[in-house]
């Protein structure tokens, strides 16, 4: 079973749509439709949390964000 599941966003993206590697993971055993979860973050937010249908918890990270130059 998946202990963790981590979803990775760009630094100005505020949505995803990712499968859930927990319910793949279950189907192999068991069949079952693929589990979507459709999410948000903030984009002045660094990490978030979402969970799909069936109960799996799921991180969601945003990569670093580029500094500003300043000369």
């Amino acid at each position: 079973m998946i202990e963790r599941q981590h979803v990775w966003l760009g630094p100005e993206a505020t949505t995803f749509d990712e499968l859930c590697e927990a319910c793949l993971s279950y189907r192999e055993s068991e069949p079952a439709e693929p589990c979507v979860v459709h999410g948000t973050l903030r984009r002045d937010a660094d990490v978030g949390f979402s969970t799909c249908r069936r109960g799996h918890r799921i991180v969601v990270h945003r990569v670093a964000r580029s500094l500003a130059h300043t000369a």
